[in-house]
């Protein structure tokens, strides 16, 4: 199957204070290709350009951002933060078939426009999201673009996009054009900006707000993904299946393709993230969930297998580096998966990637062995073989055979936080389903090092309060291609 790899990894900024303008470059500082392009989001307003190998990017000071010059970017979202309704611009390299679809941020689908369009500047008009983080995706003839779009409220009841039109190719900048050349970019002081740099199928991500001359340094942490093809199965499980509960009604689910983390997040990856971030002792969100913990400090508590925070930088505890992040929120495993450009899995990615094709109580049949799995192996499942013994802690992720998918530890070392929040499943058949709307709790699946065998069944359901925390809880993370 084909992995896709993210990389966090050092990235150069420099400004002059005392000018109206910062520059920016950017070089790459381990074995890996030149950097093809780098992907400039202002997260404080809505500007977005995008750096070609070679080019300058200078971001030009204002007193407030209104709208930046068109020509010098490829995709522009205004306003945003959304109120009532929000343009989309963006160029279309070549004339022919253009999708542009709003997701949000499970991944579920919203709206999407179909046009035939001309060469040049393109405009629609979106109106109607509610509260919400969404991802625009936009597709045509040897062009794609992407953008987060943070809608605070709406003025309409209904979302609805349509076209608005275009300007003819002559009327946009020759900047646009695959030449080497200065981008410009609006700015304020104190402004956030992510950087998404690619080289080939890799990419990296930096979050920083300048303000001076500075050099950013990231510890490279490399996530690797596996290819969930798209396809169709039976959620839930069977009247017959031992142990079941009564929130496991079967039914029809049919999903897009996705991507998802071969291996459950570590520590030293959450550890990357949360120094990147700048992250406080306190643990406490500074992005979309402000005033929420993201994760506590494992020496806090009884046992000690996660992160602490020890001299101004967060640390795996000692010989965990590579077990699964432990005593992380809800909060915490979405913000560490927004981050990095994907979201958790939704509760039918989860069983639809954990079964991998199999109708049994286990992706391994109808036991979970102690070579298959780390689950406290006394308490077996029906009339499987009892153990003497178990592992009594978390592991390095990848321990046991991955399944059909390539995916490694969907039973037990720790259960995994899913996007949705937990609610009676419908009985009906449901493309992409991203769950409830509303809901005091969020689902959490897979099981873990602690608890019995029937807690790793495949359609097996928690519920846990969003800001919950504890050593067994844990996460991986999505992406859609």
């Amino acid at each position: 199957m084909k992995k896709k790899i993210f990389l966090f990894l050092m990235i150069f900024a420099t400004a002059n204070i005392y000018s109206q303008t910062y520059t920016i470059s950017f070089a790459a500082t381990i074995a890996f290709p030149a950097l093809d392009s780098v992907k400039v989001e202002n997260l404080t307003h809505p500007v977005m350009v995008k750096w070609h190998a070679g080019d300058v990017l200078q971001l030009v000071l204002s007193n407030g951002i209104k709208e930046m010059d068109i020509n010098y970017q490829d995709l522009h979202v205004y306003p945003n933060p959304m109120q009532g309704q929000t343009e989309i611009s963006f160029y279309a390299k070549q004339a022919g078939n253009a999708r542009l679809t709003i997701n949000d941020i499970s991944g579920k689908e919203l709206l999407k426009a179909e046009n035939k369009l001309l060469q040049g500047i393109q405009k629609y008009q979106l109106a109607g999201l509610k509260q919400g983080i969404y991802f625009i995706n936009i597709s045509g003839e040897g062009y794609f673009y992407t953008s987060k779009l943070i809608s605070q409220n709406s003025t309409t009841s209904k979302a609805k996009i349509k076209y608005i039109g275009n300007e003819k190719p002559e009327a946009v900048n020759s900047n646009l054009k695959s030449t080497k050349t200065t981008v410009t970019m609006a700015y304020t002081t104190g402004d956030n900006l992510r950087f998404t740099g690619y080289a080939g199928n890799l990419t990296v991500i930096v979050n920083d707000v300048p303000n001076s001359s500075k050099t950013i340094t990231f510890t490279a942490t490399a996530i690797t993904t596996v290819l969930i093809p798209s396809g169709t199965f039976t959620m839930g499980s069977p009247n017959t299946e031992i142990g079941r509960n009564i929130d496991e009604t079967q039914h029809q689910v049919t999903l897009s393709e996705f991507r998802l983390s071969k291996y459950e997040i570590t520590n030293e990856q959450y550890a990357a993230f949360m120094n990147a971030n700048n992250i406080d002792s306190n643990g406490m969100s500074t992005g979309a969930f402000p005033n929420e913990v993201l994760i506590l400090p494992s020496s806090l508590y009884n046992p000690d297998w996660g992160l602490n925070y020890v001299g101004g930088l967060w640390v795996p505890a000692a010989g965990y580096e590579n077990h699964p992040v432990i005593n992380v929120t809800w909060y915490g495993a979405t913000e560490f998966a927004t981050y990095l450009g994907g979201s958790l899995p939704t509760e039918a990615q989860w069983e639809y990637a954990c079964r991998a094709n199999s109708t049994t109580p286990f992706n391994t049949g109808e036991c979970l062995t102690d070579t298959q799995a780390n689950y406290n192996w006394k308490a077996h499942y029906s009339s499987c073989v009892y153990y003497f013994t178990h592992p009594n802690t978390t592991q390095d992720v990848g321990s046991y055979p991955a399944n059909a998918y390539g995916l490694h530890d969907m039973h037990g070392n720790v259960c995994e936080w899913c996007s949705d929040w937990y609610d009676i499943y419908p009985i009906s058949a449901q493309t992409n389903p991203g769950g409830a709307t509303t809901g005091l709790y969020r689902v959490v699946r897979g099981g873990d090092w602690y608890w019995s065998c029937l807690l790793c069944r495949s359609s097996c359901r928690l519920e846990f309060y969003p800001e919950s925390i504890g050593y067994y809880l844990g996460f991986r993370i999505a992406f859609f291609p």
